[in-house]
């Protein structure tokens, strides 16, 4: 059984994060404690709240998500931060999880599949999107077995 999980959404679109609460709020161990619309609220809010998992867009105001997990895995190495973003090439993924990220989640893949990845990182574990973990396979030029 998964640990109860508070999650903190970042990304500068507002309806992206009305739906990704939608979707967190139907599991019963995963608690919305907060949100921000840019990178420095952010970091703000992480520092504020305490979650135990961040979900960060990568391109949004003030600084990016790249500079937000920065800061926030300098104040506490105990948060997680997911990166949430509709890019998802490995000169992308590489920086964000030598910047701290405990995972890479394409906006493309099915946001069903979102609680999973918060569950997973909050649990510990590296998540990557299957299509990010192919692209960043290939990159390294290591065969996956599934």
């Amino acid at each position: 059984m998964s640990k109860r999980c508070r999650v903190l959404i970042c990304d500068d679109h507002a309806e992206f994060r009305d739906l990704v609460k939608l979707v967190l709020q139907r599991e019963p161990n995963i608690d919305i404690v907060g949100e921000a619309g840019d990178g420095k609220a952010a970091v703000h809010q992480a520092q504020k709240l305490r979650p135990d998992v961040v979900l960060m867009d990568l391109h949004m105001p003030e600084f990016d998500g790249l500079e937000a997990t920065r800061r926030i895995k300098k104040a506490s190495k105990r948060v997680k931060v997911l990166i949430v973003s509709a890019f998802g090439g490995e000169d992308l993924v590489s920086p964000c999880l030598n910047a701290g990220a405990s995972g890479y989640f394409q906006k493309y893949h099915p946001l069903t599949e979102l609680s999973r990845a918060v569950c997973a990182v909050n649990e510990g574990a590296t998540y990557l999107s299957p299509s990010v973990l192919d692209k960043v396979s290939r990159a390294s030029g290591t065969a996956l077995d599934c």
